[in-house]
């Protein structure tokens, strides 16, 4: 899911609100500090500009194939924790 970090604030403290401070969660959040290269020559991270960092996220964000292996994943250890 594509979101700005303030669109996700808004998300996380409404969740707070809904279950309370203390639920537990599993999240994983990719900002424009993790879109980069590393230039052979010189093995430094090179970062993309913002119009394409924002393309990268934005796909990453709307692939369904992260949610699918997320979703299966939730469903192997339910099954694991209920054996």
């Amino acid at each position: 899911m594509y979101r700005t970090l303030s669109d996700l604030k808004d998300k996380v403290n409404q969740l707070i609100e809904q279950q309370g401070e203390n639920a537990t969660c599993a999240s994983f959040i990719y900002t424009k500090e993790d879109v980069y290269y590393f230039e052979d020559i010189h093995d430094d991270e090179q970062y993309l500009s913002q119009d394409d960092t924002n393309q990268v996220l934005n796909e990453v964000g709307g692939s369904d194939y992260i949610c699918e292996q997320i979703g299966e994943l939730i469903d192997d250890e339910v099954m694991r924790v209920r054996n």
